[in-house]
This record gives structure tokens, C-alpha cells and sequence, in this order.
């Protein structure tokens, strides 16, 4: 029989989220609902409330399936939620450890927020949200991204920690020159500091952290390789994205940042494209900061760049463009477990020469590497 796929979208909360459920079509009274009319449950973020979400949901899909004549071993549940950074890895975490087989899906806000709106909902409640999120993932069909999630949200917690000192340090010191009194200078001085010592900290304990677990070691270690790269932005890049080799080609990955373009056409008027910045603000920042070193060192990428500007892009579009070839090289180089060299740029094989568009294909550089 065909596999029945049932959609659990939730909104999440520091210490309340709320469970929504929309199961597939099978001409009973259990047929898609409106999305009001969803049968939805509110638990507490923790442990015990997982435990008591789940038994809800397995109450419900047992009498979907004895309603409906269908074997239970083909139904499969999927957990979709908004990326809303700590509480949606908390839930993360607490929904892996009570029922491992899961496969929690943390999608970008601004799609789901975009989708719900579209929904025409004359409300905007907990429950309301959560329905429009299990519709949207019975509608899109997200993908599931294997990876560890468990290091991976520790280095995006310690990441994300640091981003937010250098945030308040480059604050302070811009208000800093605008203080006339001496003792807030005194305060302002200390605390500047004081973040500078804990910047320093963290920055330490994130490479350690890196180095002590292989899969993260051995993906920096390529990452590194390439110029403009260093452990510290390697690290930071892991942690917003994840895994760089589960993603199968360089537009999933580009889409996946934000750095795909994004058209706006209207009749006889066309816009100018812009990046569709749906990711995370954070890799792209880093991305951004790597790639205007890159730019300077490496004679390849700089090459790339400047032919942007011959040909009449503007230094903006060029940068942009110089952070989604790299984004595209990294993940390359990774899924074919291979270290940057310049002769990818210039040897040539049989079949083709080897251009930036070669690197978008982990089966060509294992061709030209052989192990």
C-alpha cells in the first residue's frame, strides 16, 4: 500500500508550543479539514511535554488507521516547526530523545510565514499558526537533512553566543566616543573588556569543540584549505548550515542561504533582481567576510570577480555572486572529501576543462582525484 504521510506542524514557544495535525486524505471524516478545523494539542517545551504530545498523536493516528483500514507500518509522521533559533533546538533535542526514529524538520519562518498568509486566516493565534504549519508541510513536502544534531546545535548555541558579544561589542565601542562623563567611560571601558575576554573564551572553546568530534573536524580541515577560510568561519558555517555534503547540487545549498536570486517581473516592468536572503543572516555574513579575503589572495576567485565587473555588474552583485561560488566550491570539495588546489582551475582532462561550474559535481572531482 502507499506510504501515508502525516504531516505535525508546530509552533514553538519558550515554554509553551502547540502541536497541529493534518493527516492525508482518505474519504472518511478523517479527509483533509479546513485548516481551522485541525485537531490540534498545547504542550509544555520540555520533556515531560513531549512525551505527552506524542501520546496524543499516536491516540489519533491509531484511530485514523483503524477508521480507514490502514496498516499502521505505513504510516510515517513528520515534525515540522519555524526555525526560531534556541527553543526550536531545544524541541529538537527533546522530541530525538524521546522517539529517536523521528525526523524533526526546522524550516526557514519566511517561507511558512509567506505560505499562512496566503492561507487568508482571519485570525492570528498559537493554534492557528501550528494548523497553517502542518498544512504547509503536507502542501511543500520539505526534505528531511540527516545529520548529527546534537553537535551541531551545541556549535550553533556557542556560535550564536559569540555573534551576540561582538554584536554588543561593536556597540559599545561606537557609543563609547559619544560619552562625556569619565566614570561611564570607566563602565564602558571595563565591559568592552570584559566581552573582549569572553569573545576570546568562546572563540577558543568552539575550535576546541570542532577538533574533539570528527565529523566536524574533518569537514573544517578541507574547508580551511581554501583561501579566505579559517577554522573560526569554517566552525560558524557548520553550525548555521550543518553538513555541507547532504546537499545534492550547488542551487540547494545557495537556496538554502539565501543566496539564490530572486526575480520580480509585473507586465512591462522588471525589477532588479535581488538575493532571496531566506537563510541564515549569520552564514551569510561569514560567507560574505571569507569571500572579500578569497577575493584578495586567491588569483582564481579575484579573476571571477573582476570578469563580474568587466562585464558590467556592479561590485555588490560581484561580491554576492563570489559568495555563492564559494558556498558551491566548499560543499564540493567536502562531499568529495578533497582539499583545495589551485590546478582545479587550470588541469584539464580528456572529457572537459575544468572551470568554477565543475565544482558543482562531486562525481567530476572524484574523477580528476582519484583516491
Amino acid at each position: 500500500m502507499e506510504k501515508k504521510d502525516i504531516w505535525i506542524g508546530t509552533d514553538v514557544g519558550k515554554k509553551n508550543c502547540v502541536a497541529a495535525v493534518d493527516f492525508p486524505t482518505a474519504g472518511s471524516s478523517f479527509s483533509r479539514r479546513k485548516v481551522a478545523d485541525l485537531p490540534a494539542f498545547e504542550f509544555e517545551n520540555s520533556l515531560v511535554g513531549v512525551k505527552k504530545m506524542l501520546r496524543w498523536i499516536d491516540r489519533l493516528t491509531k484511530e485514523y488507521c483503524q477508521e480507514n483500514n490502514i496498516p499502521a507500518n505505513i504510516v510515517e509522521h513528520h515534525f515540522l516547526m519555524e526555525s526560531t533559533g534556541c527553543y526550536s533546538r531545544q524541541l529538537e533535542g527533546f522530541i530525538l530523545e524521546t522517539r529517536p526514529t523521528l525526523k524533526p524538520i526546522i524550516e526557514n519562518a519566511a517561507l511558512i510565514h509567506s505560505y499562512r498568509k496566503s492561507l487568508n486566516l482571519k485570525n492570528e493565534t498559537d493554534f492557528l499558526d501550528a494548523k497553517g504549519i502542518a498544512y504547509y508541510g503536507s502542501d511543500r513536502q520539505p526534505e528531511y537533512r540527516q545529520k548529527n544534531p546534537e553537535i551541531y546545535r551545541t556549535l550553533a548555541e556557542m556560535c550564536r553566543l559569540r555573534e551576540l558579544y561582538v554584536t554588543q561589542l561593536g556597540a559599545l565601542q561606537n557609543f563609547y566616543e559619544s560619552l562625556q562623563m569619565p566614570m561611564l567611560k570607566r563602565m564602558n571601558t571595563a565591559t568592552i573588556k570584559m566581552l573582549n575576554s569572553k569573545i576570546d573564551d568562546l572563540t577558543r572553546e568552539i575550535q576546541k569543540f570542532v577538533r574533539e568530534h570528527e565529523e566536524l573536524r574533518q569537514q573544517a580541515e578541507i574547508m580551511v584549505s581554501m583561501p579566505g577560510i579559517a577554522i573560526l568561519s569554517a566552525s560558524i558555517t557548520l553550525a548555521e548550515i550543518g553538513p555541507l555534503r547532504d546537499f545534492s547540487n550547488r542551487n540547494q545549498i545557495g537556496a538554502f542561504c539565501g543566496l539564490n536570486p530572486k526575480q520580480k517581473i509585473s507586465g512591462t516592468s522588471i525589477h532588479r533582481s535581488k538575493l532571496s536572503k531566506a537563510g541564515s543572516s549569520l552564514a551569510r555574513k561569514i560567507l560574505y567576510l571569507d569571500s572579500t579575503q578569497a577575493v584578495k589572495i586567491d588569483p582564481y576567485l579575484a579573476e571571477f570577480y573582476h570578469r563580474l565587473i568587466v562585464n558590467g555588474k556592479s561590485p555588490k552583485t560581484a561580491k554576492c555572486a563570489c559568495m555563492r561560488k564559494m558556498l558551491t566550491i566548499l560543499r564540493a570539495m567536502v562531499a568529495a572529501n578533497r582539499r583545495y588546489t589551485p590546478e582545479l582551475f587550470t588541469k584539464k582532462t580528456s572529457e572537459n576543462s575544468l572551470t568554477f561550474e565543475t565544482l558543482s559535481k562531486p562525481e567530476q572531482l572524484q574523477r580528476i582525484w582519484p583516491q
